[in-house]
């Protein structure tokens, strides 16, 4: 028996956006509000399907990331950092952790806060929906030994094995647009549909809950 097109179309829609750009905002009011070291400098931005436009109903935790942008890393070895004059920061990804911790529990309250293995957790209240907020540095992946020729990615360690993960969330996002646009603004439609179809599956207990994660199918798909 095929699937209704009807209920396809139900299932291309997006989910509501105004809670999560809600949530974006009072994290960042929460960072604003910290009495930061002088000098430091970060950016606050969204990653997932909230920034992608592939969040369906339903879709609960909005992806946030922390990024530090004072100082970063890089695949150069040693000698490669010594060529470009590139020195030891002061302040890294070990120092800003803390303080992105201490921040969201100065101003939310510590019963609200709670450490995963990527990322730090906000529970939700009011209009305000739970976050991950994944603390990161910047990370440069150079192309070549010409000081401006990387690619710009993000890195942070994981908490309970202490492993580097690099990812490149804003790749992703201008991946995503293109790939919208060169299929005649489809793409994101079709990815909320499987997305549906996935949590369907779920839901009648065919499949793990674990298995097929909305960036996989994003990957997929494209």
């Amino acid at each position: 028996m095929g699937i209704p097109e009807s209920r396809l179309k139900t299932w291309s829609h997006q989910g509501a956006i105004t809670t999560a750009k809600a949530t974006h905002e009072s994290i960042r009011n929460a960072l604003d509000s910290y009495e930061w070291p002088d000098g430091i400098n970060f950016e606050v931005y969204l990653q997932g399907s909230y920034k992608n436009d592939t969040n369906i109903r339903g879709d609960m935790d909005v992806d946030l990331v922390v990024q530090l942008n004072l100082s970063f890393y890089s695949n150069l070895s040693e000698e490669q950092k010594r060529y470009l004059e590139l020195f030891p920061a002061s302040y890294g990804w070990d120092d800003f952790r803390p303080n992105v911790l201490r921040a969201l529990k100065d101003y939310y309250g510590s019963p609200m806060i709670t450490e995963g293995n990527k990322s730090i957790k906000v529970k939700a209240t009011g209009g305000r929906l739970p976050a991950d907020v994944v603390v990161c540095a910047q990370y440069r992946k150079y192309r070549s030994l010409n000081g401006y020729d990387y690619v710009e990615g993000m890195t942070f360690w994981t908490r309970n094995e202490s492993r580097q993960v690099i990812n490149y969330p804003k790749i992703h996002y201008d991946n995503g647009i293109k790939k919208h646009q060169n299929t005649n603004n489809r793409y994101k439609s079709v990815v909320r549909m499987f997305k549906n179809i996935r949590n369907y599956i779920k839901e009648n207990y065919y499949i793990s809950n674990d298995l097929a994660p909305s960036y996989f199918l994003e990957c997929l798909l494209y």
